[in-house]
């Protein structure tokens, strides 16, 4: 399988929909994404509207999302208003939100800082 690694500056295209396709090595800066998917490998930033970690992917970096649902890997620094954690998630870092689920079996050390 090949591994695509690039640096780059996301931003949304019309319909404001980013994918990170599995196998994909991405780092860079995803800005004002309504819908952001990742399905690879990401290292740096995203702001996005929703954002969807699925159990194949893995980020790294500093998130920002009104709703958030993790299956996959995440380290660093998430801000959250509605974030799910799934039972398959490994979380690692500082967790700031507003609501909050977690399914049993997720693996989590972090923070936890509920924000209004």
């Amino acid at each position: 399988m090949k591994i695509l690694n690039q640096i780059l500056t996301l931003s949304s295209n019309d319909q404001g929909t980013v994918v990170v396709g599995e196998g994909v090595n991405l780092e860079g800066k995803i800005d004002n994404s309504k819908d952001t998917n990742i399905y690879g490998q990401y290292s740096g930033l995203i702001s996005s509207d929703s954002l969807c970690i699925s159990k194949s992917g893995e980020l790294k970096g500093e998130v920002s999302a009104e709703h958030l649902s993790i299956e996959g890997e995440v380290e660093g620094e998430i801000k959250a208003g509605d974030l799910y954690i799934r039972s398959s998630a490994k979380v690692k870092g500082i967790i700031k939100y507003k609501n909050i689920d977690i399914q049993p079996g997720a693996i989590i050390t972090a923070e936890l800082i509920k924000t209004i």
